[in-house]
């Protein structure tokens, strides 16, 4: 029976605790929200390193004198070569 008591005299202070603590929780995801609708400005980055650009330029330049490779030859002039 003392349980009982003492839940019920303690369920109206849980109640209103319980109340504005749904009240509070409401006004944060209306904030959060709120947030979202606003304009957001992205931020860009641009990188200004000149010595990437040159690396790459060298780094596309091959050797064109391998031992089986034959430059400006079509395929058409390869086959004509090969005995099927």
């Amino acid at each position: 029976m003392k349980l009982i008591e003492s839940r019920l005299s303690t369920f109206n202070h849980t109640l209103q605790l319980s109340s504005c603590l749904e009240l509070l929780y409401a006004e944060t995801v209306d904030d959060d929200v709120e947030e979202d609708n606003s304009k957001v400005t992205p931020i860009l980055y641009e990188d200004n390193d000149e010595s990437d650009d040159e690396g790459s330029i060298d780094s596309m330049e091959t050797e064109s004198n391998h031992e089986n490779e034959r430059p400006h030859v079509s395929d058409d002039e390869i086959n004509d070569e090969i005995d099927y």
